[in-house]
């Protein structure tokens, strides 16, 4: 977990200096506030690991485990087969097209989206416990 951490806050750097960057260098208000979001996206994740992964401890965390040590060990349960991540990137995909490409028909995009996501957020969430 400590690499992972690592990992998404040193991204999370870099996603503010690129979107420190082109907003100086292009004064496009869309383009530095989708590279914020992607920023807070990683903040919120790299939380999410430090909070709800604190009683994990795994073996690869460990700096004298080699690859072959850790071989077959139990990470967690993955449910495959289900269809709510797809329904949730479709909702954030309408949000997206909404702002971006149908000015006119935002809100109803906007809308839609925002619904569609929270909605499958729930049922993503409720298959998982």
């Amino acid at each position: 977990m400590k690499i992972g951490v690592r990992l998404f806050i040193s991204s999370m750097i870099f996603a503010i200096v690129i979107s420190t960057t082109y907003g100086f260098t292009t004064h496009d208000i869309i383009g530095v506030v989708f590279l914020g979001m992607m920023a807070l996206a990683l903040v919120v994740v790299a939380g999410y690991v430090i909070v709800a992964e604190r009683e994990a401890h795994l073996a690869s965390d460990e700096q004298t485990v080699s690859a072959k040590d850790v071989a077959g060990e139990e990470l967690g349960a993955f449910t495959l087969e289900s269809y709510w991540p797809i329904l949730a990137a479709t909702g954030v995909t309408s949000i997206l097209l909404g702002v971006v490409f149908v000015p006119s028909l935002s809100f109803a995009f906007v809308l839609a989206g925002v619904a569609l996501v929270a909605w499958t957020l729930r049922f993503l969430v409720r298959e998982s416990t």
